[in-house]
């Protein structure tokens, strides 16, 4: 399958995608591969976080914070204490 051809059957795809409401995401991957941070920050780019999310967000990562003066994305889906603590994600669904 050459270039052109991918190219022609994405297209199409990728417009069917636009109007779904669920995106049905998986990630993988060792300990400190980032995993937390990716989905973390997906969900601050998409615009889905509260004012009072984001602001704990900033406030924890001032905080807890691995990531020095930026904000640590991870936090928003590493709820657990020891979590915080260690900066790791212990609990998967």
């Amino acid at each position: 399958m050459n270039a052109i051809t991918q190219h022609d059957e994405l297209t199409p795809y990728l417009q069917a995608q636009q109007h779904k409401q669920l995106l049905r995401f998986i990630t993988c991957g060792s300990v400190d591969d980032g995993k937390s941070t990716l989905i973390g920050r997906l969900l601050y780019e998409s615009k889905v976080l509260f004012e009072d999310q984001f602001g704990q967000l900033e406030a924890d990562s001032e905080k807890l914070g691995t990531q020095g003066e930026e904000l640590d994305f991870a936090l928003l889906v590493d709820g657990l204490a020891a979590e915080r603590e260690q900066g790791i994600t212990l609990l998967t669904l």
